[in-house]
């Protein structure tokens, strides 16, 4: 999975190895014109980049007209220069083997802007939804893709080379050597695994959460508990059962709202109560944000309990090196009542 850190950043180009296409991979190398903006317009589109297979991705001599098409040259090509030229310009330039031209959107050429955003919220290049982090003081480069015509904020660059003369279908046509990737847009395909989801998200004003499926809760959430266990000492608040129980109610409430298990007793309560205060047009988007409420709240207990078997542990060391832990006893016994106040705020349902 890509992280924070390999999000695409204005002039930086995509960390390629994380691709499992050759095919992008290619494009990507040596600055060769696909911009770092286009992969985070993909995302934006569902595609889920970093599963994307050469296998998945056809190349045709001309364009389907439909979906994604990356317009490159599979040979070293060189191409008159047009537009009005400076003293400084040839006649004629060399586009480099693998070198991005144009991309084009259901056969049409995409032009696009960017703007910064807050750092919250942030929509990675592969579709998924991350908090924190963030560059030019907490903000995070977004990007506007579509047709040229567009009021202010004008788009003014093409993806691929943005060299004049070179921004439409016909003249890309005229290239020796033009091949088209077509990246099929339609929501089965295996990496498109963040479109309707993502679209579920941003309805439910979906931000925080990280997991799109009841499956992928469960193993997060267990990937969570068994991390902490590794870390766990002594523990004489008893606390492990308690955060354990509070980890399986939620397990419960996601494979009711997401996994389609018939919600019953306890559990539809607090479903059919979620939902009545929401004015929302759709079930799904209510209970994706019924599942981002409940992911909030595990995540913060889990985040105390962490802070907990911390302190535990600075307890001891203190003890050897200083022969007393009254102060990280306060801080233990602080934290126990956070991971407390978490367990019960989950057990009665009360999700913010």
């Amino acid at each position: 999975m890509i992280k924070l850190k390999d999000i695409l950043n204005e002039n930086h180009i995509l960390i390629t190895e994380k691709f499992s296409a050759g095919k992008l991979r290619a494009l990507t190398n040596h600055w060769q014109g696909l911009e770092a903006q286009f992969f985070m317009w993909g995302a934006k589109l569902g595609v889920e980049w970093d599963k994307i297979t050469d296998s998945e991705i056809e190349t045709n001599a001309k364009p389907k007209k439909k979906g994604i098409e990356i317009a490159y040259v599979d040979k070293d090509v060189k191409v008159p220069t047009k537009g009005k030229k400076g003293y400084w310009s040839d006649n004629e330039f060399t586009l480099k083997k693998f070198t991005a031209v144009l991309v084009l959107k259901d056969g049409k050429p995409m032009w696009w802007t960017h703007d910064y955003a807050p750092a919250n919220k942030v929509q990675t290049v592969t579709g998924k939804r991350l908090t924190g982090g963030g560059y030019s003081k907490g903000k995070v480069a977004t990007v506007d893709v579509g047709t040229r015509d567009l009021p202010y904020p004008r788009r003014n660059k093409t993806f691929g080379i943005n060299q004049l003369g070179y921004q439409s279908l016909p003249s890309v046509m005229k290239i020796p050597g033009i091949k088209f990737h077509h990246i099929n847009l339609d929501e089965e395909q295996p990496y498109m695994g963040a479109g309707v989801k993502r679209q579920m998200r941003q309805a439910a004003q979906f931000g925080a959460s990280k997991f799109t499926t009841n499956d992928e809760f469960k193993r997060i959430n267990q990937s969570y508990f068994d991390e902490l266990l590794k870390k766990r000492l002594n523990d004489p608040k008893k606390l492990a059962e308690k955060v354990k129980k509070a980890a399986n109610f939620c397990q419960q409430i996601i494979d009711a709202a997401l996994g389609g298990v018939k919600a019953t007793g306890k559990i539809k309560k607090i479903i059919d109560g979620f939902q009545s205060n929401r004015t929302t047009a759709t079930q799904e988007s209510d209970a994706y944000a019924l599942a981002s409420a409940v992911g909030d709240d595990l995540s913060q207990l889990y985040r105390y309990y962490g802070y907990y078997l911390g302190a535990l542990e600075q307890e001891k060391q203190d003890k050897i090196k200083y022969g007393t832990a009254d102060f990280t006893r306060s801080e233990a016994e602080g934290y126990a009542k956070d991971v407390q106040r978490y367990t019960i705020q989950i057990q009665s349902g009360k999700f913010r």
